[in-house]
């Protein structure tokens, strides 16, 4: 399966200063969670990748500049991931139709997880499709190539989660429980060092 007309963008900015590291490189399984990530997305075979940069620019870059993704830099990465995936969302190719947004610590999504997510936007292309996991509507998210100018024009903390507030009438919820497991303490590291020991 392939989807030529999906554009996935990995907003990996952040300095994590809660987690007190960078997360984009904590290592889970064979991989860090940026390669990790890119690689679950490749493997949908979408249009393209694309990756911001922000803290940390220029490891993060090496780590996957051996993987098919397009890395674009966030110079004010300090504002916000709004700012992120504006500038994520100024880079993707015309001949998308649609851009899933993908966290990069969303560290136990696997690609069926993307597969059912895109699998349900090809059935409604017109509404916003996102994951649902413990009772909240979360990323990953696919908005419409009608959502491309409002994602160019985001700005500050909250990200997309704007849009999901002021389009709810127009949103598809997809369970997706894996995607309830991300990265933002020490806490959540301890679970990954787990999951890497088990």
């Amino acid at each position: 399966m392939s989807y030529p007309h999906l554009s996935i963008l990995i907003p990996a900015a952040g300095a994590s200063q809660r987690l007190g590291q960078a997360k984009q490189l904590v290592r889970h399984g064979t991989g860090t969670l940026i390669q990790n990530i890119v690689n679950t997305a490749n493997a949908i075979n979408p249009l393209e990748v694309i990756v911001v940069t922000g803290a940390n620019a220029r490891a993060v870059t090496e780590d996957i500049k051996h993987l098919p993704v397009k890395c674009v830099h966030n110079p004010d990465w300090s504002a916000g991931m709004g700012g992120s995936i504006a500038t994520g969302a100024k880079a993707i190719n015309p001949r998308s139709r649609a851009v899933m947004i993908l966290l990069c610590d969303l560290w136990r999504l696997q690609p069926p997880d993307l597969q059912l997510l895109t699998a349900t936007w090809q059935l409604t292309p017109d509404r916003i499709v996102c994951a649902r996991a413990a009772g909240q509507n979360m990323p990953p998210v696919i908005f419409p190539g009608s959502f491309l100018d409002q994602l160019r024009m985001l700005e500050g903390q909250k990200g997309a989660r704007s849009l999901l507030r002021e389009y709810a009438a127009l949103l598809t919820p997809v369970k997706l429980e894996n995607a309830q497991f991300d990265l933002d303490t020490q806490s959540q590291l301890k679970q990954i060092d787990s999951d890497n020991l088990s």
